[in-house]
């Protein structure tokens, strides 16, 4: 097992979008598809990778905004991951015509998590953490073995959330950080959905929001 994770900031608000791959079995997973990458899609052809997920984080529109293109690329059926708490959320196009825009998000998850699943990609365990705060149904993909978490918009470098929103929960962010990422390894490195990764380490001796 070889895991391969991959960087593409994407997108007018700059959202992280990662291509993480399992190299050994050629098994590959986007994580958070904010916007159509022939970038992203021709690094998974130039590979020989097989794409099975696309794991979402969140459903707010700038982290679903490319699903409906990369389903449409391929001839399989992927399996689009959401924790049922966002459905509503997918369903109003990710709180799209809050920011002055509408876009057809296409058709529902076929994966629905729940807290603590466990999702194969060829060798690679990923553990599925309930984060919620910024969105009810917001997740934290873990991948234990080579300490590597995907936080989404739960915390930055430095940063946390927002709970300006109005399906968002202050007091349900600060439980999910304290609660779930702090308890990981510190040397785990956070991948979030904006702005360079970090360690849980660095985020509990540094975060001033903490």
């Amino acid at each position: 097992m070889s895991l391969s994770i991959s960087t593409f900031v994407l997108g007018p608000i700059e959202n992280n979008t990662y291509l993480i791959a399992d190299t050994s079995s050629k098994k590959a997973a986007i994580i958070d598809s904010s916007v159509a990458s022939r970038k992203l899609f021709q690094k998974i052809q130039d590979n020989n990778w097989h794409l099975e997920y696309i794991l979402i984080t969140h459903a707010h529109f700038d982290h679903i905004g490319g699903v409906k293109w990369f389903k449409a690329q391929y001839n399989h059926e992927l399996n689009v991951a959401l924790h049922p708490a966002d459905l509503e959320l997918w369903r109003k196009g990710g709180s799209s015509k809050d920011f002055g825009f509408e876009f057809s998000v296409g058709s529902e998850p076929n994966l629905i998590l729940e807290d603590n699943q466990i999702l194969r990609l060829g060798e690679i365990t990923i553990k599925v953490l309930h984060t919620p705060g910024h969105t009810p149904g917001h997740v934290t993909y873990l991948i234990e073995k080579d300490s590597a978490a995907f936080c989404g918009d739960l915390i930055f470098y430095h940063g946390v959330g927002r709970t300006d929103l109005k399906i968002s929960n202050e007091d349900d962010l600060m439980q999910s950080i304290k609660g779930k990422i702090f308890k990981l390894d510190p040397n785990t490195t956070l991948y979030p959905g904006h702005g360079p990764a970090t360690t849980v380490q660095e985020e509990m001796e540094n975060n001033p929001y903490l």
